[in-house]
């Protein structure tokens, strides 16, 4: 076992890559009935997030308990866990541009989201080793805290409560970053535990968001 919880962790991620998938579809279904550009960033970038969590926990469940017979365990989950970090770099780079762009009323962000996304991918054979890992882990948390600090700002001048679940939900993703950051660091198999479930929160509001959104009418 890599660190205690492992599995529940991995089940966690599974969960959590079924959320983020929901909040995909349903922010892609009410994409046209709101007319928000946000929500189609937040549909892709969610896509991104569902595929890598589903792949990352069925990727820890098969080593852990070692259903392919894998030689070295500890290399297959670094190897998924870096491609992860990949997945989550370019979908917060999208996120982080709509929902920017949606704050302060810019221009369309297509052109940089791309850009973003093909830069993360470019990264990825960079990412191999703890220490590498965790400096992925720590630009993440830089990224969503940025889009917190967006929603914020949102928050204090619409005060509904659309921006309070976009502002709760991206909240609860930091701290579940800080936690397996800090618990990568620590060694502390409690704080990735914590991470993950703080990570499946912040999800599931965001789900309420989107749904509350496209019945609303409005972003």
């Amino acid at each position: 076992m890599i660190h205690p919880y492992f599995i529940e962790n991995s089940i966690l991620s599974l969960f959590s890559g079924v959320v983020a998938l929901a909040v995909s579809y349903y922010a892609f279904r009410y994409r046209r009935v709101t007319g928000s550009s946000f929500l189609r960033l937040l549909s892709v970038g969610f896509m991104l997030l569902g595929v890598g969590l589903l792949v990352q926990g069925s990727i820890y469940l098969l080593a852990e308990f070692n259903v392919g017979r894998f030689v070295d365990r500890e290399a297959l989950v670094y190897g998924a866990t870096g491609v992860y970090l990949v997945l989550q770099s370019a979908a917060y780079l999208l996120i982080g541009t709509g929902y920017t762009i949606r704050v302060q009323r810019g221009a369309s962000s297509d052109g940089m989201g791309t850009g973003a996304a093909v830069l993360a991918v470019q990264a990825a054979p960079l990412l191999f080793g703890t220490l590498v890992l965790d400096i992925g882990e720590l630009v993440i948390l830089v990224l969503v805290s940025f889009v917190v600090f967006q929603g914020a700002m949102a928050y204090s001048e619409l005060k509904n409560r659309l921006s309070l679940y976009v502002l709760l939900g991206f909240a609860f993703i930091a701290l579940s970053h800080l936690g397996e950051l800090l618990g990568s660091l620590l060694a502390s198999g409690d704080l990735y535990l914590l991470g993950g479930t703080a990570n499946l929160a912040g999800f599931c509001l965001l789900l309420v968001f989107v749904v509350r959104s496209g019945r609303i009418g409005s972003v």
